[in-house]
């Protein structure tokens, strides 16, 4: 028996976030599991064509990294993704699993990060424990990446179990979903008159800092497509770094 564990991420062409998110993710499965194969996945094409080009890193696709896997004689493969929602590269990552399902003794995927409704509770838990002393009284702002896929509902839905836990003013918006920056600055609005900080705490809800969080959100390039204009009298206060 050769076991291996196939850690897969969307990929990020930034690479201080990657190290610090990405890899650090691989460097604890790798100290768990000694004994096992461990191999990175970037799911993204556009991705992996980056990082060859400016890095000149040949990371591999799922399903180059599978028949990697297969080649050194691996027989048990667990497929472990760092997607938040089950949105339209888990699904893909899925399919490339099953091809490669008679490959294997056998192959076994992991849930993306919200998958069932208890990973709602679990994971609202921790979002707020990890991050209530930065917090303080500012209203809080996460940003998810968004997908046109019907998984996009999953952002609305971690809305509610955090509020709920945290007794806090907390919203969730999406670069590219149906939630936008702009329905959760109408939402502040019509509760701005009990607020006195003028202050709003912004944090991605991403696997890693990258793209869209130092442009879409920070706003640092002039292409940017998503521009924040905070509620009268509030100041956004961006703290760099990603949940």
């Amino acid at each position: 028996m050769k076991k291996a564990i196939l850690i897969v991420s969307f990929g990020t062409t930034y690479p201080d976030t990657r190290q610090k998110n990405i890899a650090a993710i691989t460097r604890q499965v790798r100290a768990l599991y000694p004994d096992a194969v461990v191999e990175e996945a970037v799911s993204s094409t556009i991705v992996r064509n980056a990082m060859k080009k400016r890095e000149h890193i040949e990371a591999k696709s799922p399903t180059e990294a599978l028949e990697s896997m297969k080649k050194q004689g691996v027989t048990h493969v667990a497929v472990f993704p760092t997607h938040v929602i089950d949105g339209i590269e888990n699904h893909r990552l899925k399919e490339a699993a099953k091809k490669y399902a008679g490959a294997f003794e056998q192959i076994a995927v992991a849930d993306a990060l919200l998958a069932k409704p208890q990973d709602y509770e679990d994971v609202a838990k921790a979002l707020w424990e990890s991050l209530k002393e930065e917090v303080g009284d500012f209203p809080l702002i996460l940003m998810g990446h968004g997908t046109e896929h019907a998984a996009d509902a999953s952002y609305a839905m971690m809305e509610q179990p955090l509020r709920a836990y945290s007794k806090h003013e907390i919203y969730i918006a999406t670069v590219e979903g149906s939630i936008t920056i702009e329905d959760v600055i109408a939402r502040m609005k019509s509760g701005l008159q009990s607020r006195q900080n003028g202050k709003v705490l912004l944090i991605p809800f991403m696997l890693v800092a990258g793209d869209h969080a130092n442009n879409d959100m920070a706003c640092r390039t002039g292409s940017s497509r998503m521009r924040i204009p905070l509620p009268e009298n509030y100041r956004r206060r961006d703290t760099g770094r990603n949940v």
